[in-house]
């Protein structure tokens, strides 16, 4: 889902070594590794910021607070941070990350040079770039600027998107659920309680950043479940006639969660037609299950009602540091599902003389099947 993104990132970002140790991140960077060794690099450049830092954070437990960061992390040697904030901010930044050379990037001169002359660079060697297409055209110029000749950068974001869920991984997002559990079932109490669609959303984020949530985002229907919108602050009150129909994701200790909120004071036949497509989901989704096949099998029941359109012809996907890690569930998909995957999946239609509903779960793939580890409440 496409949400409104804070300008400020709040909320606790540190090295927690107790969920995640120092360990996990060799096993993580020998898997870089090895991927260099396969496309001939010698590092690679591993980019993020504050809208999308998956691939960031996955090898470097680094998640920006405003602007971005990129990670210089060579084959053999140091690993080194380039953060664009300033020098008075290095310290604090340098307890989010294994890495110990946390530098600001205002001047890019000084930024790369210690690091190439720490690879012994004699002639341009080749370095695999990942998540540049996040760049600005202006600051990828001015990266290409700093570097000259001295690198050949190729594209290497298949080597960080086929990364799978690691045990540790698994752990923090099942915590990441608990989260938006609770901020889904709050947001579903206010709205019975009496509550507009705006004044429960805002019950479900509180709910969620009391339980230490670094991030809630939250869309809401207006117009009984046929669209969603971010918040205006307009606080209508409830009307009766008007079925529930939102979205809360919240980031916890990095990871994100999310699930869609619906309810009505008298049911109708999309909302069950939708939940029936989720259980359909739930029962097919397991490993090497085929992504098209679960996508025919969630939507059977909608009849000739087309998916609701918000979610872009998926029923779901991968998600983890990123809402969307990708492995869309389409009706063309080709890959398969596989063990330990963390899926978001989300089944709804919109038949404009009732109303709009989608109905939504966390699973994780496990070798008999599916484990849910969050639902829509109801």
């Amino acid at each position: 889902m496409r949400t409104v993104q804070p300008c400020t990132m709040i909320g606790a970002y540190g090295f927690e070594q107790d969920r995640v140790p120092g360990d996990e991140f060799q096993i993580r960077m020998n898997a870089l590794r090895e991927a260099m060794d396969r496309k001939g690099c010698k590092a690679m450049l591993v980019y993020g910021d504050t809208r999308e830092h998956s691939a960031l954070a996955y090898f470097t437990n680094f998640i920006p607070r405003s602007r971005w960061a990129l990670a210089l992390l060579p084959r053999q040697g140091e690993a080194r941070l380039l953060v664009s904030m300033s020098s008075r901010d290095m310290p604090a930044q340098r307890l989010m990350t294994w890495i110990p050379e946390v530098v600001t990037a205002w001047n890019w001169e000084s930024g790369f040079d210690p690091w190439l002359a720490g690879l012994g660079w004699d002639a341009p060697l080749t370095v695999g770039a990942v998540r540049f297409d996040l760049m600005r055209p202006a600051q990828l110029q001015a990266v290409e600027k700093s570097l000259g000749n001295r690198l050949r950068l190729i594209a290497a974001d298949d080597a960080a998107a086929a990364r799978p869920t690691r045990p540790r991984e698994l752990s923090l997002i099942r915590d990441a659920c608990t989260v938006v559990s609770a901020g889904a079932g709050a947001f579903l109490r206010a709205w019975r309680d009496g509550q507009g669609v705006e004044t429960a959303a805002l019950a479900g984020e509180r709910a969620a950043r009391a339980l230490a949530a670094q991030d809630v985002r939250t869309l809401v229907s207006f117009d009984g479940g046929h669209t969603l919108a971010p918040f205006r602050g307009s606080f209508e009150p409830r009307s009766k006639s008007t079925p529930l129909f939102g979205y809360i994701a919240v980031k916890h200790r990095g990871y994100w969660a999310e699930l869609f909120v619906g309810a009505a004071d008298q049911p109708n036949d999309v909302q069950h037609r939708v939940q029936a497509g989720l259980e359909a989901a739930l029962r097919s989704a397991g490993p090497g299950a085929s992504a098209a096949d679960l996508y025919a099998q969630s939507t059977q029941f909608l009849g000739r009602t087309p998916l609701h359109h918000v979610l872009g012809g998926s029923v779901g996907r991968r998600i983890g540091l990123s809402t969307n890690e990708g492995s869309e569930l389409r009706r063309d998909a080709r890959h398969v599902i596989k063990t330990g995957d963390v899926y978001a999946l989300h089944v709804g239609a919109s038949d404009p003389p009732m109303a709009g509903a989608v109905a939504s779960a966390m699973v994780a793939i496990t070798t008999n099947g599916c484990e849910v580890l969050a639902q829509s409440p109801g």
